[in-house]
């Protein structure tokens, strides 16, 4: 039984040990250099890639109208784990793409001629709506990261003034721009 024991923790020890490496990884990949989070704490809570599915909002919410970014906003979507959170999961998608061929966020401009990685132009969030829940606040916002170019974020805030979570990035069939919105597209509610 010890022998199960010792192997169980040597694997989590691996496994922390290759998360902590690819937050590096993916940090430096999109160029955004050191984010002055600790790679090996946990981004969210979620470690499982779904695609997101647009979804009736849970009968329990209460959906705000979509406006302009303010302070508010700002607050949760330039949190530091949040922003980081957001472009690992950039990454991963980059990186799913080329291993799998999914396309997720073949419309972004990620690498110069020559092959060279460039990494994303800019974080720069510009609008969102909250969705009333009962253990808390999701915020969906539409974060420009090129020119014309966004991604559709989810975060929760389970209290005022707790810390932001990121939850998901929209994403959508890849005939369909996959992760990769025109800036201003509508902005919705999705869930895995």
């Amino acid at each position: 039984m010890q022998n199960v024991v010792n192997a169980a923790t040597a694997a989590a020890s691996t496994a922390a040990s290759h998360a902590a490496h690819l937050a590096s990884a993916a940090a430096n990949t999109l160029g955004v250099g050191s984010t002055g989070v600790d790679p090996s704490a946990p981004a969210h809570a979620h470690t499982h890639t779904h695609m997101h599915t647009h979804a009736a909002v849970p009968p329990d919410s209460t959906v705000g109208d979509v406006r302009a970014v303010d302070g508010e906003a700002l607050q949760v979507f330039v949190d530091e784990r949040v922003r980081h959170a957001v472009l690992v999961k950039i990454n991963q998608l980059a990186l799913d793409d080329i291993k799998h061929g999914l396309k997720e966020v073949a419309a972004l401009d990620l690498y110069v001629e020559g092959g060279d990685k460039k990494g994303i132009s800019y974080y720069h969030p510009l609008r969102y709506l909250t969705v009333q829940r009962p253990y808390g606040t999701d915020y969906i916002g539409e974060i420009e990261i090129e020119d014309g170019k966004a991604v559709h974020i989810r975060v929760h805030v389970p209290a005022p003034g707790a810390e932001p979570i990121f939850h998901s990035l929209d994403t959508r069939p890849s005939a369909e721009g996959g992760a990769v919105f025109a800036t201003g597209e509508p902005l919705s509610w999705f869930d895995y």
